[in-house]
């Protein structure tokens, strides 16, 4: 037995991540999937937090409420209630903040 046999080489993450080798840059494709991932996870969160959600979230929000509120058809008749309760605290804080007139 060789003192080469006496341990055994592994290869770590933190041994690629310190390596030379640079990353491959995202392509449009996949930044816009990020982009698209972190946007909904942001809707997400904003539910029941209108108030602070930014102003993107709030219209993506409104937007998919609409939009189930006018496809009547798809809609679950039991979520009606839920979508038209949502775009009305939207529209709200939308028009606190910007100092819209209803």
């Amino acid at each position: 037995m060789t003192a080469r046999d006496s341990h055994v080489d592994t290869v770590t993450r933190d041994a690629i991540e310190t390596s030379n080798a640079t990353p491959a840059e995202a392509s449009a494709a996949q930044r816009q999937r990020v982009y698209r991932m972190r946007r909904k996870r942001a809707a997400i969160d904003a539910v029941g937090s209108e108030s602070q959600a930014s102003r993107v979230t709030l219209v993506s929000m409104l937007a998919q409420d609409l939009a189930a509120l006018e496809s009547g058809s798809t809609t679950p008749q039991k979520m009606i209630p839920a979508h038209r309760s949502s775009a009305k605290r939207i529209l709200n804080v939308i028009v606190t903040r910007y100092g819209l007139e209803p």
